[in-house]
Formats: structure tokens, sequence, C-alpha cells
């Protein structure tokens, strides 16, 4: 598609029923249909229907920023009407790696978009209402609001995605790097709010897509295009450039073992390898910010039972999963073995991007686990891992 063609496509996109105007997705043509007779109501229809890669309008000065916060980013396709990008925040952190905000303002209006790779806690329940949010890229959130007094920011989203980890916040949220941008302003609406988190998507920053790109130009990664997701254990490139970021702290450090915890978490693992080797190596407690995941040894060869605690609500979730070689499969997901003790991969469900989880030392205690007795049971494992008060060396 040539610049012009591009330029005469863009949208004023209706999202949800509420927004008359927003980022100006640009949905490009099919080779079966005319551009010229295409009309406004059948783009948004196949963007609706994940066929379409969705372009943003941006200021090239402004793009600019975003490639240079050394991150992955993430940004709404769909904001209320006349609300435009007015400040944008990166910073970094020796311990908890890179962060960004962007800030978006229009009249008394203002809400903004933070990203970070690291170093997230819990979202208090909103005492005003929790609203459901359903993202097609990062997954479930929820949009928290507090009532009137409370401590700033009233309206605050609960994190998203496996890591980096992507959220919505409202006025008077502070943070270093955006001065007064967010203050002396308004709250979006709680159903705004949750239409705007409904709409973060990744943008395709590699140099290869926005040569193709006229200037002003973004292109946002469609979760529900034709492009499957990689699954799968990582190839050779992926594993390289999964390193190189591991290297270089754009995922974090993650939480540090105490000499102490490193110290019985191999011991345990080197008595499960004695009878069960392909399963060693992920047992134990590990986490990616939001989520903790439970790996218990079973009796049977490459067996595991798999504990899951998701963080915003503390409820705990079990699997079964199996080890095969270097990677342990229970549902639809995956960890990877990396070569590296303190480290596994995952994939990112909406992308197939890799990202890290990096090992923890909370154990669930027994009494938690009752629920699952019968799972545990039937899967023939333990429930004693690394962490646990009397764990078997």
């Amino acid at each position: 598609m040539n610049h012009q063609l591009l330029s005469s496509l863009w949208v004023a996109t209706v999202s949800m029923g509420i927004f008359p105007a927003l980022i100006q997705a640009t949905p490009a043509a099919t080779s079966a249909e005319n551009p010229a007779n295409m009309t406004v109501r059948r783009s948004l229809q196949l963007v609706a229907q994940g066929r379409q890669p969705i372009y943003l309008q941006v200021p090239q000065a402004q793009i600019q920023e975003l490639r240079s916060l050394g991150m992955r980013i993430a940004m709404p396709i769909n904001v209320p009407s006349g609300m435009k990008l007015t400040a944008i925040s990166g910073r970094s952190d020796p311990r908890f790696g890179r962060s960004y905000v962007l800030v978006y303002r229009f009249g008394s209006k203002c809400f903004a978009v933070e990203g970070v790779s690291g170093g997230i806690g819990s979202i208090p329940v909103g005492t005003a209402g929790s609203f459901k949010v359903q993202n097609a890229a990062m997954g479930k959130g929820a949009i928290e609001l507090q009532k009137p007094g409370g401590k700033a920011p009233l309206l605050i989203g609960q994190w998203m995605s496996r890591g980096p980890f992507y959220r919505v916040v409202g006025a008077n949220y502070p943070v270093d790097g955006i001065g007064s941008e967010l203050s002396n302003c308004q709250d979006l609406s709680t159903k705004e709010a949750v239409a705007v988190s409904e709409s973060l998507r990744f943008l395709d920053l590699e140099p290869a897509t926005m040569a193709k790109l006229p200037p002003n130009t973004l292109q946002a990664l469609d979760p529900e295009s034709g492009r499957a997701p990689v699954v799968g254990y990582p190839k050779n490139q992926e594993l390289t450039q999964f390193k190189r970021n591991l290297q270089s702290g754009a995922y974090g450090k993650g939480l540090q073992l105490t000499a102490t915890d490193r110290s019985q978490r191999q011991a345990f693992q080197a008595t499960v390898a004695k009878s069960n080797p392909t399963i060693a190596k992920f047992i134990g407690a590990w986490s990616t910010g939001d989520r903790v995941y439970y790996v218990y040894p079973s009796k049977v060869k490459s067996r595991v039972c798999v504990v899951t605690n998701s963080g915003n609500n503390g409820k705990l979730e079990f699997s079964n999963g199996t080890a095969i070689s270097r990677e342990l499969r229970y549902q639809d997901n995956g960890m990877y073995w990396v070569d590296q003790a303190d480290v596994l991969a995952s994939r990112d469900k909406g992308t197939g991007t890799l990202y890290p989880i990096f090992p923890a030392s909370s154990a669930p205690s027994n009494s938690a686990l009752a629920d699952f007795d019968y799972g545990f049971r039937n899967a023939e494992c333990s429930t004693q891992i690394p962490g646990m008060v009397g764990a078997a060396q």
C-alpha cells in the first residue's frame, strides 16, 4: 500500500458505542476489495473481525520518543473524542528495569497508560466498584474505583499481560517525569476507562516495519489477526534475543533469592533429579510479578502438579503438567528451560513473545492446598517444595 492511499483511509472510529472519534485507527485494504469504495462502517467491521492491521496517527516527534523508551510499548487504539497524547516519560530502575507513562488530556479530563518491566504489587479492589476488563492482547484485568477521600488516584487499573505489565491510571497519579500533566483534571468514566484498557495494543516499532510506513504513522499489532502466535520451545534466534534482553536488564531482575533460599532450592531439586530428572529443574516457586507458579514433583516420570496464584484475588488454581526435555507443559501454557538456574521463559498467549519467570521463595501452606487434595493424590504429587517449613532436602 502506498503512502497516499494509506493517508486517504484514516478513519474516525466509533468504539463500543461511546467514542465519536479516537486515535484514527486505519485498516489496510484487502486485495479483494477496492479501497476507494470502502466505507468507514465496512472498515471498522474488518478491524473488528481481526482481518486488518491497525495504523495510528502520531506526530513524528512522539514516535521518536516512543522508540527511545527501550521496552515493548502498548498504547490505546481508542481514546475518548478529542483526547491527545500530551506527555511521554520513560524511566529506568536498576532493580526493576525500564518503565514508561503516556499521558492523554482534553479539556478537564485526563488519564495515563503505564508500562513497567517488573516490580509491580497488588492493587486494592475498588471501594466504589470493580469493573472487568478483557483485553485481546493482554488478557483479563479490571478498573478499580475508590470512593472520594481515598488515596489518589481514585481510578486505577489492575496490571495486565505477563511481563512487561500495563494498566490505565486516572487523575492525580503521582509519577516522576510528567510534571503536572495528571493534576488539575478529572477521571474518565469507568465505562471509558474500561474501553481504553481493552483497546491497549502493542506497537510494532521494528525498523523494517517503520521503514514501510508514511511519516506520523505507527502500526499496532492485532492479536486477533490471521497470524497465529508462536508456540513451543524457542528457536535459536528467539533464545538469543531473550538472553540479550535479560543481560541488558530490559525485563528487570525479578526477586533476588537469599543465599540460604538458593541453596535450599538447589538441594531440593538435586534430590528430585535422582528419581525424576526431567522435572527437577522446574520444581519450586516461580514468579512473573503478578502471578506465582508453584511446581510440585510427582513420583510419576515427567509429571508435575502446578498451582497458580493469580495475585489480584489470591485465588489458587490447580493443574497437572508434563515435562518433556526442556519444556514444561500444563493446560495451554508452557515454561522453557533456558540453561540458567534463576530464570525460565514463557510465551505471551496473544503474541507468542517470550517473557521471563523468576524464582521465588514463597509456598502455599498445606491447609491452602487442601482443596486440591484429590488432584495431588491422583497425580502422585508431593505437597512439598523449597520454601516450605519442613521441606525435605
